[in-house]
């Protein structure tokens, strides 16, 4: 099976850069993800780039570019200090064709995940080389948060309702860790995140959660406050997994 958690925090890492793509690839992949392998908590990486699945009907697509995914068992205050003192003593070297500042964001669970058909296929971490994902950003209410309806309905009804679409592996909800970001970069405010991780082609998940919306099947309520925010993302290295 992929990897689980006791508490699955994430840290995001988004970037442009210059140059052709072969070089910063490589450079992620052979050099980066492995240094970053060795922190505290880490226990898997995976790049990513914008997909090609065409945005649901109504939403805010959203474009920060390049992402590096990576994944954490408990706090990521440990993961945090440490790239910190790497980048501060030049253990950690970016190099000019990255494009500064970076947008960077530590996530940590507010709902624990829920599985879909396709999770118990999954022989081994590498079922999640072709994983696509699939970000619903949102800024619910205030008092549908505070008095616990928020997530009621998200965990007890939206989530499970979406697990029976195509390919769905696994889904959580997240929100901003209170772990300091780290110096230099740019903390988007998106909100409530719910992640969406779909094997393979994330089309006819797409096309079930469009047909649920437009038949009535699938109801959002006020106290979601929409428009929200998502996009579809596409793998572009396999999974790394920590050793």
């Amino acid at each position: 099976m992929p990897p689980t958690f006791t508490e699955r925090n994430l840290f995001f890492a988004w970037s442009t850069y210059t140059g052709d793509y072969e070089t910063y690839a490589h450079w992620y992949d052979v050099e980066h993800i492995p240094q970053v392998m060795d922190t505290t908590g880490m226990v898997g990486a995976q790049r990513f780039l914008l997909g090609d699945t065409k945005n649901l009907p109504g939403v805010v697509p959203v474009d920060l570019g390049h992402l590096a995914l990576y994944e954490i068992e408990g706090s990521s205050a440990g993961f945090r200090e440490e790239v910190k003192q790497m980048l501060m003593s030049g253990a950690m070297v970016l190099p000019d064709f990255m494009n500064q500042p970076f947008d960077a964001l530590f996530l940590a669970p507010v709902s624990e995940p829920q599985y879909g058909a396709s999770w118990d296929k999954a022989d081994d971490s590498t079922a999640l080389d072709d994983r696509h994902l699939f970000f619903a950003w949102c800024k619910p209410a205030a008092d549908a948060v505070a008095d616990g309806t928020f997530a009621r309905w998200y965990d007890g009804e939206h989530i499970p309702q979406i697990l029976g679409a195509t390919g769905m592996l696994r889904a959580q909800r997240f929100e901003s860790s209170p772990v300091k970001p780290l110096p230099g970069v740019r903390v988007p405010d998106l909100g409530h995140l719910a992640l969406y991780e779909i094997a393979g082609d994330p089309s006819a998940f797409r096309e079930e959660i469009k047909q649920m919306l437009i038949s009535g099947e699938m109801s959002i309520p006020d106290f979601m406050n929409p428009p929200f925010s998502s996009m579809f993302m596409r793998p572009a290295s396999p999974f790394h997994a920590a050793t």
